[in-house]
C-alpha cells in the first residue's frame, strides 16, 4: 500500500515571507508533503499574509472557481486576523472559512506540518 502524498499549494497574500520560508523548509523535511502545481491539484491551500485588498478579491475568485473547496490552512498570525496590521486575515472575509489556523510570527515547522497533515487527514475525499 503506498502512502498518500499531501499536495499544498502556497498563497501568498502580503506576507513579510517569514512564514513563507518556515513553510519552504517544513515540506522540505517531510517525505508525505509535496507542493501542488496549482491550486486545483492541492488537497490543502496554505494562505500567508494579512490578505490585502487585491489579494482578497483573488482568493475569493480562486475559491469561486475551484470545483472542490480545498480546507484554508492560515499560517501565521497575519493570515489568521491580520495581527499586527489591526484587520484582514482570512477572518475578514465573509463566506470563507479557514478549517485550521497555526498561530506564530512565524509557526514552528513542526506545528505547520502537524496542521498540514490533520487537515488533510480530515478532508479525505
Amino acid at each position: 500500500m503506498t502512502k498518500r502524498i499531501i499536495q499544498v499549494y502556497r498563497l501568498n497574500t502580503g506576507s513579510c515571507g517569514g512564514c513563507d520560508l518556515e513553510m519552504i523548509a517544513a515540506i522540505s523535511e517531510t517525505a508525505d508533503i509535496a507542493w501542488a502545481t496549482s491550486p486545483h491539484e492541492a488537497d490543502v491551500l496554505l494562505i500567508t499574509g494579512p490578505l490585502t485588498h487585491s489579494a482578497k478579491t483573488t482568493l475569493v475568485a480562486l475559491m469561486q472557481e475551484l470545483a472542490h473547496q480545498p480546507p484554508l490552512l492560515a499560517i501565521g498570525r497575519c493570515a489568521i486576523d491580520g495581527h499586527p496590521f489591526g484587520r484582514g486575515g482570512l477572518a475578514s472575509v465573509a463566506g470563507l472559512t479557514m478549517q485550521v489556523s497555526v498561530d506564530g510570527c512565524p509557526p514552528e515547522h513542526a506545528r505547520i506540518i502537524e496542521a498540514i497533515r490533520n487537515v488533510a487527514r480530515n478532508d479525505d475525499r
